[in-house]
């Protein structure tokens, strides 16, 4: 369980760590049963009636469907106090959910992904703001 003590999300409604887990916050739609991220995207399925939308979170816990290695820096407006290149960038499946969402892995040797190893939802501080509380990101880590 990750301390999320004088941490703020970097872009509000994304990440809920209320429980102590980090976990995405999603949406599903009721009339199609598609799950969506982020949840105020609602342009999800043409056709879909879109009712009965509701909010949800997705599992800690997903597999790596995809991922690519960066050896640049991330471009504005994203920003970190640290260098984190090279990083990961990880297309992570929710099974269940039938979703994937893209995010920075973080925490994890680059030379041991693999596709369809186990990746948790966690998150990467980007910077400090002036009233000194961490600014953080979601990201993914290999399940350890």
């Amino acid at each position: 369980m990750e301390n999320m003590a004088n941490k703020v999300a970097r872009i509000p409604d994304l990440v809920d760590w209320s429980t102590g887990e980090v976990r995405l916050m999603s949406a599903k739609c009721n009339s199609c049963g598609t799950y969506f991220f982020p949840r105020e995207h609602y342009q999800h399925r043409p056709g879909c009636s879109r009712e009965g939308v509701e909010n949800v979170l997705l599992p800690v816990k997903g597999k790596l469907a995809s991922y690519t290695i960066q050896y640049y820096p991330c471009p504005p407006p994203f920003k970190t106090e640290k260098k984190i290149t090279p990083y990961g960038i990880g297309l992570v499946e929710f099974e269940q959910e039938k979703i994937q969402v893209a995010g920075i892995i973080t925490d994890t040797d680059l030379d041991s992904l693999e596709i369809g190893m186990e990746m948790e939802t966690t998150t990467l501080t980007m910077f400090t703001n002036d009233e000194k509380q961490q600014v953080v990101t979601w990201a993914f880590a290999a399940v350890k």
